[in-house]
């Protein structure tokens, strides 16, 4: 493998710090830390990269919070000057280590990610009958520094970029996790070895894909087994024989064992790819992909909190809006057509006693059929007859239900029905040239169904769907 010098200057050169401070405070500008330093970004830029060239720059200390959800987790955030240097390294090291990686890692690659992932695996899954999935245990935590410290100095020959890269691998915090013997470990052997990289951290997401690095290339080059798919810790191995994933199933065990890595036990399941496999957030098979169950009631718990807060003013629209268009944008990835008409029902928000909710989502998707809009909430002082024009298309009933005689009833999704509603839609009449229970709704100023003037008039074609 060839191995990399001559990487310092451009890791303390000026316009490399200065692109570091862009990238670390992208979402973040409006925080105390970042204002801080942004104050006086040149002096506090020139102070941190004479640290670095003379040897005396030290990180700083943590934060920490626990996450509950999806499982207890140890989130530690590093001061921001401390996240501008990881930033800094990084912009160097990235191409380097991106060049390395094996295709079918995507974890923290640009042109990959969880979506490319599914996108990999359902592709995988038409060509084989089995999987073999498997999850490194307590992945973070466990990471030995002695080891992960070896692994740079086969990519790495700079002295100080290597000497760097230890300072931030020595100065992790303390992390959760049980104790893990391996073969020709004592008692205190666990104890005397360092390991556990911050969840947090740019560097620690890098640093430990790298380390699986090895375990891509010795499945797919030392097994030979080509359909396999791996995002950070969580892998995926398929083949049409039960018996080859079982004995590479015991190979991948003693690989990690070198690496003082163990699999989680009760996630190593070798199972036919016609039963569905969950990974990176989706239950996936060969012809479709659905949403977790927990993820889309967290969304639900995370929509009702949004409600409560935007009623008493603890946060505006946009702050609500990112999060839906965020959400909206994974579940799109996958059959989610039914769910996201279902959810958009419950996309109502209200402030000071006045209603105010989202453009019917499930209309605009009745009508264009891909795209789901986000739109800002109504005013209260919004005139009737513009809100009659944002929703000019009210759904009525089916034509098999129109045909027996079914009364014509129109849906408002999110908005009140009724005659004094804001988004209130007058029953359009059925005519008797319109046997095939088309309805068209003209606009206002437009002409109706037999105007003289029907090549300048404006029509919306609805098709029907039946009444709730």
């Amino acid at each position: 493998m060839k191995r990399y010098g001559h990487l310092w200057d451009r890791v303390v050169c000026w316009e490399n710090l200065v692109l570091a401070a862009r990238k670390a405070q992208r979402g973040k500008r409006s925080r105390l830390s970042v204002q801080a330093f942004n104050f006086d970004q040149e002096r506090a830029l020139l102070r941190l990269r004479h640290e670095l060239a003379t040897g005396t720059y030290r990180p700083g200390e943590f934060r920490t919070h626990w996450l509950a959800t999806p499982k207890p987790r140890l989130i530690s955030a590093a001061p921001y000057r401390d996240r501008v240097v990881h930033h800094a390294l990084m912009n160097v090291l990235e191409p380097i280590l991106d060049r390395h990686f094996h295709p079918d890692s995507y974890a923290c690659r640009k042109g990959k990610g969880t979506h490319a992932a599914a996108d990999r695996l359902q592709m995988l899954m038409r060509g084989n009958r089995y999987a073999l999935q498997c999850d490194v245990r307590q992945f973070f935590p466990s990471i030995d520094h002695e080891i992960l410290k070896f692994t740079f100095r086969r990519l790495v020959k700079d002295a100080r970029v290597l000497g760097l890269m230890d300072l931030i691998v020595d100065h992790s915090n303390e992390q959760p996790g049980s104790p893990q013997w391996f073969a020709g470990d004592d008692l205190l052997t666990p104890l005397e070895r360092r390991r556990g990289l911050p969840i947090g951290n740019l560097t620690s997401q890098w640093f430990a894909n790298w380390m699986l690095n090895g375990l891509d290339h010795y499945v797919t080059s030392r097994l030979r087994i080509g359909a396999y798919v791996r995002y950070c810790d969580d892998f995926i191995l398929l083949h049409d024989d039960r018996r080859v994933l079982k004995e590479a199933r015991e190979s991948i065990r003693s690989y990690l064992a070198s690496l003082r890595l163990c699999l989680h036990e009760r996630k190593v399941i070798v199972r036919p790819v016609r039963c569905g496999l969950t990974f990176v957030g989706y239950r996936i098979w060969s012809s479709h992909r659905l949403l977790r169950k927990d993820n889309i009631r967290r969304f639900r718990r995370r929509v009702r909190w949004m409600r409560e807060a935007y009623a008493q003013g603890r946060i505006d629209w946009d702050d609500i809006k990112p999060r839906l268009a965020s959400w909206i944008g994974h579940a799109r990835q996958a059959n989610s057509r039914h769910l996201l008409r279902r959810l958009s029902r419950e996309w109502r928000f209200t402030r000071g006693g006045a209603e105010q909710a989202l453009c019917s989502p499930r209309r605009r998707v009745e009508q264009y059929g891909n795209e789901l809009p986000v739109h800002e909430p109504q005013q209260q002082h919004t005139l009737q007859s513009e809100q009659q024009q944002r929703v000019p298309s009210g759904p009525a009933l089916s034509r098999r239900a129109d045909r027996h005689g079914a009364r014509n009833r129109t849906v408002h999704g999110p908005c009140e029905r009724g005659l004094e509603s804001p988004g209130f839609v007058p029953e359009p009449t059925r005519s008797k040239a319109d046997p095939d229970g088309r309805i068209y709704v003209v606009p206002p100023g437009g002409s109706g169904r037999g105007d003289p003037e029907g090549p300048t008039r404006r029509r919306l074609r609805v098709e029907l769907v039946k009444a709730a």
